[in-house]
């Protein structure tokens, strides 16, 4: 089954990564489309309250004005597409007029997977919160410089940080395309208890891949960092996991593991949030 890849490009400092990753994740297993979107955030369109489009108008003495973004990120989009002749995936641009969260969920519900890159301004903020808990899909996040190394492959090494949530094993499933073509598969269970892994071991026997298990005991660090750190210890070039178990504002409260990973992580992560 083809799987449908939206590459959400929200500004024009991310653009490259954002479109090299929407890339790599579709050359990986070889039977993929992308779309790129990009979301033209302008004051004068947006249905919402005087304070909010206040607040559009004074960013623009920052980030621009929307016709600015907009023409910078066309710009870099047809600067990517220009350096890359022969890419072998079909790409189509297209844009929409209004408010960032609410276009990016409705635009990813025809599609599988969402790319985006870690935002620098408000509008790729807001396309990374509407990513993760308004859309009901899955979604690559890679670092705002990111760039694919010349001869690596998107996902030779993959590690499923497990916990056995069901945004977990939502994680697992959305990824079963990447992990199926990965040279390398380590399930990441920070626990005493094994028998935790064991429906993602079912899974993953399911579907014939091959893996191997890194039990590690909860340390000092928070759950987070030191799923950040194994992920780099074991050479890791994709960190699947689940996204805030809890909800947004009891992880701010409380640190939650999500929170810290996404503000200290530099890999590429694939993330899955229940509603």
């Amino acid at each position: 089954m083809t799987v449908k890849i939206l590459a959400v490009v929200a500004e024009s400092a991310t653009a490259a990564a954002c479109l090299d990753a929407a890339e790599a994740s579709a050359h990986a297993i070889h039977d993929a489309t992308v779309e790129a979107l990009h979301v033209v955030v302008d004051p004068d369109h947006l249905i919402v309250a005087s304070e909010e489009i206040a607040f559009q108008h004074l960013r623009e003495r920052y980030e621009g004005t929307a016709k600015e973004r907009e023409a910078a990120t066309l710009a870099a989009y047809e600067d990517w597409v220009a350096s890359h002749p022969d890419a072998d995936i079909p790409l189509n641009w297209k844009e929409r007029i209004g408010a960032e969260e609410e276009n990016v969920e409705q635009e990813a519900r025809a599609f599988d997977v969402l790319v985006l890159a870690r935002p620098t301004n408000m509008d790729g903020g807001d396309a990374l919160h509407a990513a993760i808990h308004r859309a009901h899909h899955p979604l690559f996040l890679v670092p705002a410089k990111w760039s694919l190394k010349p001869g690596d492959t998107f996902a030779e090494h993959v590690v499923v940080a497990w916990n056995n949530t069901a945004c977990c094993r939502k994680a697992l499933e959305g990824a079963l395309p990447w992990l199926k073509v990965a040279v390398e598969v380590t399930l990441l269970l920070i626990a005493e208890e094994p028998e935790l892994a064991d429906p993602a071991r079912e899974l993953l026997d399911a579907h014939g891949i091959s893996y191997q298990v890194r039990q590690s005991q909860r340390d000092t660090e928070t759950l987070g960092d030191q799923i950040v750190t194994e992920a780099h210890n074991l050479d890791a070039d994709l960190l699947v996991m689940g996204a805030y178990r809890h909800n947004q504002l009891l992880e701010w409260l409380l640190g939650g593991t999500t929170r810290h990973v996404l503000a200290h992580c530099d890999l590429p992560l694939f993330l899955a949030h229940c509603a």
